[in-house]
């Protein structure tokens, strides 16, 4: 981890994707709640698939609430980055707000959020801002909603008093199966355009109470 994060101070501030906008996740977008509010509750594993996204494991949980009044949903999760030589904490949120009438199949949501991670003494901060396209296929055995969401990623390093930013373009796809009792998997795949570019995969489980 000491080393991913020697190498991010020196290239200034280079972001790294995130699942409600945790570091070493991909960006996922917040799932709009289509007619029926509901509580969600997911875990996901995420991966850096080259060089530049450090190749770390990290290990995540989120919960949040879809359909508040009508169009927002909010999203709250922490996560630990797997690293022989020490593993770290990172914290996230994010909110969306549906742009559409909740009752289609089809939506488009404006997102924003905040992550978090520190390793002492350098602490890393991102502002991701999105907008993602989604829509609901409803199946006779389970739900598919497929998504994508281009992003300026807002990023920035502290450390001894002084500190740097950058703002990237990134973009994420991926898509969500949810059966009638509320059990689903999901996946992502997160690209973004930095000093280097990252790429990072996500896969997942999640519940959902209506």
């Amino acid at each position: 981890m000491k080393r991913v994060l020697l190498m991010t101070l020196g290239l200034a501030a280079v972001a790294v994707p995130a699942e409600a906008q945790l570091w070493f996740f991909p960006d996922y977008a917040t799932p709009s709640a289509y007619g029926m509010p509901s509580t969600f509750l997911a875990a996901t594993y995420g991966k850096g698939m080259n060089d530049a996204s450090g190749k770390l494991d990290a290990y995540g949980a989120a919960v949040g609430r879809s359909g508040l009044g009508n169009r927002f949903t909010i999203v709250g999760a922490l996560g630990l980055i797997d690293d022989p030589v020490q593993s770290e904490w990172t914290f996230g949120g994010s909110v969306g707000v549906d742009l559409l009438p909740s009752d289609g199949s089809t939506q488009i949501s404006v997102q924003g959020g905040i992550g978090y991670l520190s390793s002492d003494p350098v602490t890393f901060t991102r502002f991701p801002i999105g907008v993602a396209l989604k829509t609901m296929i409803e199946g006779p055995t389970a739900n598919v909603t497929p998504w994508v969401m281009p992003r300026l990623n807002i990023s920035r390093v502290s450390a001894g008093g002084t500190s740097a930013s950058e703002t990237d373009f990134g973009v994420s796809g991926g898509f969500a199966v949810t059966l009638p009792s509320g059990l689903g998997a999901h996946a992502a795949l997160d690209l973004l355009a930095a000093n280097s570019n990252l790429w990072t995969l996500g896969v997942g489980v999640h519940y959902v109470i209506q």
